[in-house]
């Protein structure tokens, strides 16, 4: 049986550097803050009708007192510059 975890979704921002567009979705779970990063890149779409279309070409989901950890893993400065700011916005929320 899967175990369905309703989150309360507190916060949802993205931010677009050329080609790339960084998302990140922070929930909360019975108290603990939970995030969710998503790295996407346009590529060039095979159907002739999309010029271009997204692809996750990262992603990376962890409670926030896993964050410490986890921050080794991402290797974009930008994407892990983010992380940081919206967890900073988070902070209210504790």
């Amino acid at each position: 049986t899967m175990k369905v975890i309703i989150m309360d979704e507190i916060l949802s921002d993205r931010k677009n550097k050329g080609n790339v567009t960084y998302r990140i979705v922070v929930s909360e779970d019975s108290g603990r803050i939970f995030i969710e990063l998503e790295k996407l890149m346009k590529v060039r779409a095979k159907e002739s009708e999309k010029k271009t279309t997204k692809k996750i070409v990262y992603q990376q989901s962890f409670f926030k007192d896993e964050f410490d950890r986890v921050k080794n893993e991402i290797e974009d400065p930008i994407l892990l510059q983010f992380c940081v700011d919206t967890l900073l916005k988070v902070k209210k929320y504790d």
